[in-house]
């Protein structure tokens, strides 16, 4: 790879100006890209601690996992974010038991923990940072979590759709009824049935391989 080609990568990070000329120096060479292909997990927090992932392409998927297989989405890692919970070492303090799997084709800027460390460690501006960016992850942990125990299925559905449309600014969730369960915890044929509920109310459409929301207002009557 390309030192210009990673230079061009780092600089869409807010620490990257924060770095002396000699740390960005050792933190292009620290990185390595790794590709991964769509459903391959890429780390366990609770026994990886690779180093952070700088998402080049592709979309990583954050998810909790319970003793019984139930699997709820923490968030997804889009193209020119960054995730610092593959890197949760770095902060022995927030110990978080994490899958991350790459959803689609994935291309990501591998920076190791042992090499970041030391750079962290010397420049106060990129510790605020990986701390604020691990206190954020740490919230929608715990919101994942209250909504797992706390929210009915209902309510957890239509805020995942809520939320998928307004991140890709369409009215169309290009998901599977199976991807969409696993985002939310729980079963395929229950999310299923309450699909079809609100698709007989009038609130979204089924099509093949998605969901269309039609009426926005009486979804968030719902919430």
């Amino acid at each position: 790879m390309e030192q210009q080609e990673i230079r061009e990568a780092l600089k869409a990070y807010p620490f990257w100006e924060k770095l002396t000329d000699s740390e960005k120096e050792q933190m292009a060479g620290f990185l390595r890209k790794n590709e991964y292909h769509a459903g391959q997990m890429v780390s366990s927090s609770g026994s990886d601690c690779l180093g952070l992932f700088l998402i080049h392409k592709g979309t990583l998927r954050v998810y909790l996992i319970s003793e019984e297989g139930r699997e709820a989405t923490v968030f997804r890692l889009h193209e020119g974010e960054i995730c610092v919970l593959s890197g949760s070492c770095l902060l022995s303090s927030l110990p978080f038991e994490v899958q991350i799997d790459a959803e689609t084709d994935s291309e990501i800027y591998l920076l190791p923990s042992g090499s970041f460390r030391k750079i962290m460690e010397e420049n106060i501006y990129v510790e605020n940072y990986i701390y604020k960016m691990m206190t954020e992850s740490f919230s929608d942990i715990i919101a994942a979590v209250q909504q797992m125990l706390f929210a009915s299925l209902t309510q957890r559905l239509v805020s995942f759709l809520l939320d998928e449309a307004a991140r890709s600014g369409t009215s169309e969730i290009r998901m599977t009824q199976e991807q969409i369960a696993r985002s939310i915890g729980s079963a395929r044929e229950a999310v299923s049935r309450s699909l079809k509920q609100l698709a007989a109310e009038g609130s979204i459409e089924l099509f093949r391989g998605g969901v269309r929301i039609l009426d926005r207002k009486e979804l968030y009557r719902k919430l």
